[in-house]
């Protein structure tokens, strides 16, 4: 009976997300361009926020950190375009690439931590690299950040640029798209059913002969690595990249999304992303003190629910 609610939510999940990716794939036509820039912000965020989900939703790892790996990620492909002439492909995979290391430089500190203590130093470490990030202009350019220009894609005899608003939408979204399919094949991996044991009950996991640090290493490592590339694919859409990427900003709202959406859907979160991207960029637009509105609807969500608008769903579903 277990396993067949099991494989019910998990075709739910599935039936969720590519439901939300075609309906991107239809707005990327029908949107006008003010619109469609929001809506590719937010599938950015929402490769941010199902790596963060791979941390905190199934291996119970609440990090204030993940603005080190957003930024890093974010610097990697401006730097390997300002310095190195990589073209944009190169650039996403150096990214990541930065983002890999700086998670396994943290996570080798951190991971071996109890709760209150890991929560603490990764936000320390979220304190060390924005400071640094803003007293190293010569680097990071600081609050003024660094501009660059894209190189085109080249596509055999053709070539497309992110400049043009259509290619720069479909590009994130593809990402978007393989970025769910590894992290949904990861939890749905005997890898990703000790993810989430080790949430459930991390001593039980422990005791029957599982190496917890190791695997929560690797969660930990794979979370970073998707911010990383969310920061990669922010800089690049931006042109732009500044010290603000390192602030507590990238590091608490993972948070938000993932409680919003639901904890260990990986898709969920992206409901989280689209609800407070529409109150940061319309309901702001007409009351300043919208996060007070904001707070209360979260308030509400988690008194109903804690499991999160999409885990409540599932939940709702199976009984």
């Amino acid at each position: 009976m277990e396993f067949e609610k099991v494989g019910e939510k998990r075709t739910t999940l599935n039936y969720f997300a590519i439901t939300f990716l075609l309906l991107w794939v239809v707005m990327g036509i029908l949107l006008p361009k003010g619109a469609r820039s929001l809506v590719t912000h937010m599938m950015i965020f929402s490769i941010l926020a199902m790596g963060y989900d791979v941390c905190f939703g199934l291996t119970n790892q609440c990090s204030l950190g993940h603005s080190v790996f957003f930024g890093g990620g974010a610097y990697g492909a401006i730097f390997s375009i300002l310095h190195l002439k990589f073209g944009i492909l190169p650039s996403i995979f150096f990214s990541v690439g930065a983002g890999l290391l700086l998670s396994l430089i943290v996570g080798l500190i951190c991971v071996r931590l109890s709760e209150a203590y890991f929560v603490i130093i990764t936000a320390i470490f979220f304190a060390v690299f924005h400071l640094l990030a803003m007293d190293m202009t010569w680097l990071t350019g600081g609050d003024d950040g660094l501009s660059i220009k894209l190189p085109s894609i080249s596509l055999g005899p053709e070539t497309i640029s992110l400049y043009n608003p259509w290619v720069n939408y479909y590009f994130v979204l593809i990402f978007l798209a393989v970025s769910y399919l590894i992290l949904n094949r990861i939890a749905r991996s005997p890898m990703g059913r000790v993810f989430v044991s080790i949430r459930e009950n991390e001593k039980r996991v422990q005791f029957l002969g599982y190496n917890v640090y190791r695997y929560k290493l690797i969660a930990f490592i794979v979370s970073g690595m998707f911010a990383a590339l969310s920061g990669g694919l922010y800089a690049l859409t931006l042109r732009y990249g500044s010290a603000d990427f390192f602030s507590f900003h990238w590091s608490i709202m993972p948070v938000v999304w993932c409680l919003i959406g639901g904890l260990g859907t990986l898709a969920g979160s992206w409901i989280g992303v689209v609800i407070m991207s529409l109150f940061q960029y319309y309901v702001s637009a007409w009351w300043t003190y919208y996060l007070i509105l904001f707070g209360i609807i979260i308030l509400l969500i988690l008194r109903i629910s804690r499991k999160g608008i999409l885990g409540y769903v599932i939940s709702r579903r199976l009984t």
